[in-house]
């Protein structure tokens, strides 16, 4: 009974973490649009971290920080539960070329503005995943007991989103 648990959630973490990234990359470069004629057509670099130019001058988005960083926890989180083997430097490299790559590809598309402070704030928010992750395999004494807490609680909060978009997609 035990393996066959094992083997569930095995399973279970590389189908979360496609679905993650799935919706990771509808939200940064579709911005949940269904249509990319929809979206808007914008093509701008800022390499000045956490500068901000709008019309009613400059100032600092906390909203967008602290999303960009939350949007990113995942990530570190389930890197850690797929990539046991590759210390943090390994990690902390995939995170920032995840989030390098998707910046990039906002510019390529035109879909949206290619911004230093994204690539910092979500590899931030990737290093909080995997401080996350190390800190609950402290608290539940053991990787086994804290990957299948965090396995549970990713598969509820994955149906909550999929079931709130899917709510949101059929009232538009």
């Amino acid at each position: 009974m035990e393996e066959r648990k094992k083997a569930g959630l095995n399973c279970l973490v590389p189908f979360l973490f496609a679905v993650y990234l799935i919706l990771l990359v509808w939200i940064i470069l579709f911005k949940l649009q269904l249509s990319i004629h929809e979206l808007d057509r914008i093509r701008s670099i800022n390499l000045i971290p956490f500068y901000y130019d709008n019309e009613i001058g400059m100032g600092f988005h906390l909203k967008e920080v602290l999303e960009n960083v939350a949007i990113f926890i995942p990530y570190g989180i389930y890197l850690c539960m797929l990539k046991k083997e590759p210390g943090f430097k390994v990690k902390f490299f995939l995170i920032l070329m995840t989030s390098f790559i998707l910046e990039v590809l906002q510019y390529i598309l035109a879909v949206g503005g290619t911004d230093i402070t994204d690539i910092i704030t979500n590899t931030c928010g990737g290093v909080a995943g995997i401080g996350i992750y190390w800190s609950a395999t402290r608290i539940f004494r053991g990787k086994k007991r804290a990957e299948t807490v965090i396995v549970v609680l990713a598969a509820i909060v994955t149906i909550v989103v999929a079931g709130g978009l899917s709510v949101l997609l059929i009232a538009n």
